[in-house]
């Protein structure tokens, strides 16, 4: 078994529907519940989602380091842009709480996990350090040959570098991969590196079984 099916997180699992619906509300859930000035006005709800932020002061993408300076620095510029002030642990620990509401596609999961009988299976997602309890609760990573997680490895899709660092621990030509993903840009990147890709959201179970099984014949 020497072809790689790699499959995306968020989106291909865990639910991104309605331009990020569940994920949004989980944010405007966590920064509620520290600044009790903000109701449930929407004008305010957006406010926190613009307030927001992915990056560290010294401009470092929070998806891209597991270092706990850049991860406390990212949660202090959050809290700052709140207006609120808690204790790192207990920020983390609240984070993982709501975010772990989000739903998640457990049939593709299941599929996922199947495949083990049939080929290699790995994982290929941008996420930060306080997902990972998430990720690994949804999908088991135990269960895969392969975890590649952007804040691990410090590198993000649609960089070029990340699919070569992949395609390169995985010591295997590129036609012998397929890349699972519902994101344009990081399909697009992919296909650069000459990986087989499919294009899908997690709500298209039969797509993803057809596009693996057009893959493995």
């Amino acid at each position: 078994m020497n072809k790689f099916v790699i499959f995306d997180w968020g989106g291909v699992v865990e639910s991104h529907e309605d331009n990020l619906k569940d994920l949004k509300q989980a944010r405007i859930r966590m920064i509620k519940k520290y600044n009790d000035t903000l109701s449930d006005i929407k004008s305010l709800d957006e406010e926190i989602l613009n307030k927001w932020v992915n990056k560290t002061t010294n401009n470092i993408s929070i998806g891209a380091t597991n270092c706990e300076s850049d991860i406390k620095d990212w949660v202090y510029l959050i809290q700052k842009n709140m207006n609120i002030d808690v204790p790192f642990e207990e920020f983390k620990r609240t984070y993982e709480k709501e975010f772990e509401s989000v739903p998640y596609y457990k049939n593709v999961v299941e599929y996922v996990h199947s495949l083990k009988k049939k080929c290699n299976i790995a994982i290929l997602s941008n996420l930060m350090a306080f997902d990972k309890v998430r990720i690994n609760k949804q999908y088991n990573l135990s269960k895969f040959d392969k975890v590649y997680l952007s804040f691990e490895i410090g590198m993000r899709k649609p960089n070029k570098e990340i699919y070569e660092y992949v395609q390169n621990d995985l010591e295997i030509n590129p036609q012998d991969i397929l890349f699972i993903d519902d994101d344009e840009d990081n399909i697009m990147a992919a296909q650069a590196c000459g990986w087989n890709t499919c294009q899908v959201f997690g709500y298209e179970l039969d797509k993803i079984k057809q596009a693996v099984d057009n893959f493995l014949k």
